[in-house]
């Protein structure tokens, strides 16, 4: 296993993904994370499943995202999409905290479970719709949505400050496009926020209310905002 973490860390150094990034994947093991019956596909860019339909993300996307968000240490950052809790716990190493919301309450508490096995402390766990979760969360520096995104989740700006920066899959369900959304607009400019569109990529779909309308469970069906319980 360490022969195919190696070459996944040199292919990171190859892409000049950040000596910063790199450290932050070299401080994550894959096989504290999901299930041992696929660790063939650890370290590569095959999916693996984590439950509920959902699936790992594609690791040298995962990675291009990360660093186009350019994370800096003193950051709080929102993830969409916990899911093993892989992507949080590499996100753990990069800020000062990380905000990780999910759909399935089950996933969160399995995600929260690892990470706190490994001391990965500086993450807080919710449930929830990431897209319309409660504004107590408060603001942060960053957003990354680990779902493919229909269009941009402009619902997410609100947790967002000025100048602060989005990044998520945007396009149709069999690819998408890393998308980078930075909140500069005047009041009321939604139109004119700084957009730039960099590699392709294949993210399983945003489920919510923002999100694809594929599966929705019946506790969402409501109208209060959601992510109000937290799994910590």
């Amino acid at each position: 296993m360490s022969t195919k973490r190696d070459a996944f860390l040199a292919a990171l150094k190859k892409k000049k993904a950040g000596k910063a990034v790199i450290d932050a994947f070299a401080a994550v093991k894959q096989e504290d994370f999901f299930d041992a019956a696929f660790k063939k596909s650890f370290y590569t860019d095959e999916t693996v499943p984590i439950g509920f339909g959902e699936r790992s993300d594609p690791l040298m996307s995962l990675a291009r995202m990360i660093g186009i968000l350019a994370p800096q240490k003193k950051w709080r950052v929102l993830e969409v999409g916990t899911g093993s809790g892989y992507s949080a716990a590499v996100l753990s190493r990069l800020v000062a905290e990380v905000v990780t919301i999910d759909l399935y309450e089950e996933l969160s508490a399995a995600a929260k479970a690892r990470c706190r096995k490994k001391k990965f402390d500086n993450i807080r766990f919710f449930s929830g719709d990431g897209t319309d979760h409660e504004p107590s969360l408060g603001i942060f520096d960053a957003v990354i949505v680990c779902a493919a995104c229909g269009k941009r989740p402009l619902s997410l700006l609100r947790s967002l400050r000025k100048e602060g920066r989005m990044v998520f899959p945007m396009g149709l369900p069999h690819q998408q496009q890393i998308t980078l959304v930075i909140n500069d607009a005047p009041d009321g400019g939604g139109d004119l926020l700084r957009v730039s569109f960099h590699d392709l990529c294949v993210f399983t779909l945003l489920q919510g209310r923002y999100g694809s309308p594929v599966y929705l469970p019946e506790y969402l069906e409501g109208n209060e905002p959601l992510a109000k319980g937290s799994s910590e």
